[in-house]
């Protein structure tokens, strides 16, 4: 790991901390989720903060990871196998994260930069193609 991906990680960690001690709901106008995950090396569960929009049941994110150009732990981890809990309001959900693609992207990108953020000023900037992901509840496993 380069020196400057490992201040850009450790700084998102510590922000991390922050709003989830603080409870944050919401930030730069958008609402927050809090995403649980299962670390695919280290086996321990890791929260990371996402702004979020609703699409029906699901939760759908961008894989942004702040605008660095490597892809954030959080979808690593859910593209490994592992399912996550999304926590909104206090409620926790088991859910499982389905990489969107197709017109099916494109309507969802669309509406995540309307009405969420400006992840297009983040897609300029690297060079992977940010990936637009539906946290889908788990109804066949019970909230932890």
């Amino acid at each position: 790991m380069t020196v400057r991906r490992r201040i850009v990680v450790w700084i998102n960690r510590v922000l991390n901390l922050v709003v989830r001690g603080l409870r944050l709901r919401r930030f730069r106008g958008a609402d927050l989720l809090l995403l649980t995950t299962t670390g695919r090396n280290t086996g321990q569960p890791r929260t990371t903060p996402l702004l979020y929009m609703r699409d029906h049941d699901r939760w759908i994110v961008a894989a942004s990871n702040a605008g660095a150009d490597w892809q954030p732990g959080w979808w690593l981890n859910l593209r490994a196998g592992y399912e996550g809990v999304v926590e909104v309001g206090g409620r926790r959900t088991p859910v499982v994260g389905i990489e969107v693609s197709g017109p099916e992207r494109d309507r969802l990108w669309h509406q995540l930069n309307e009405r969420v953020f400006d992840y297009e000023s983040y897609q300029a900037r690297v060079q992977r193609r940010i990936a637009v992901v539906a946290l889908e509840p788990q109804t066949s496993r019970s909230p932890t």
